[in-house]
Order: C-alpha cells, then structure tokens, then sequence
C-alpha cells in the first residue's frame, strides 16, 4: 500500500491491471476503499500526481472500469459490498478531468443504473451484482 496525495492506493499488479486504465502519461484508477476513481499524470513515476477526481457515496467501492476510445466515456461498477450502481464518467484525455456522465441516468432519477432491486426482463425479481464490463462496437 501507498499513497499518492494523500490517498492509499493498491500497489498489487494484479490489482491494478483490473483497476486502472493509461492515457499516454495519464493512469485512470479506481480506489475502492475512498469511494473514488482518480486521474494521476505518471510522467514523473517517482511523483505521480493526482489530476481529477470522481468521489462516489460513501457506500459505493468502485472497483472494475473499462473504457470506450469512441467517446471518452468510461464504465465503472462496484466491488462486492455497498450499491449496486453502474456509472458512466466522461474523461477528457488532454486535460485529465473525469466527471460523473449526467446524462446516463436510471428510472429513479439519479445517474448511473442501479442493479438493486430490479424486476427484469426475464421475469426474476431482484438485486444484480455487475463485475467486469466492456464497450463493444
């Protein structure tokens, strides 16, 4: 474990090849245990730098995150405790800055899509648990 401004980050390499995505010296990395995924420019790898931030509820663990080279867009879903909500970010590759993509929102109003407590199409009631996701094309 360390920190990078103030915030531990998982040093794992398994864990961060599922946790992180490069940007030419940018690195895109979730941190489950801060409710947050974070933006940090590596040019200086001795001295990474935090550049944007997304902080989630205090009951959502950030955990898998893929990227779509289309639209900048980013997928992050949750670990294995706290809400069960999908989140789209936007990301701007030349400044760094990630924000919450407020236009993918679910039926109850709020952005993201929440898998808890859904009756779905297939006819089961209840609570999904996404992990990995990918963009297709």
């Amino acid at each position: 474990m360390m920190r990078i401004s103030g915030i531990p980050v998982c040093t794992t390499v398994i864990v961060l090849w599922l946790c992180f995505r490069m940007f030419g010296h940018l690195l895109i990395q979730t941190v489950s245990f801060a409710h947050t995924a974070i933006v940090l420019a590596v040019s200086n790898g001795a001295k990474p730098v935090v550049v944007s931030r997304v902080k989630f509820d205090d009951n959502y663990y950030p955990h898998w995150s893929a990227w779509d080279a289309a639209t900048n867009r980013i997928v992050i879903t949750p670990g294995g405790s706290g809400s069960s909500r999908l989140y789209l970010l936007k990301f701007d590759p030349q400044s760094g800055a990630l924000r919450v993509d407020e236009s993918f929102r679910d039926t109850d109003g709020n952005s993201g899509f929440n898998f808890e407590n859904r009756e779905w199409p297939h006819g089961w009631k209840g609570s999904g648990l996404p992990h990995g996701a990918v963009f297709s094309r």
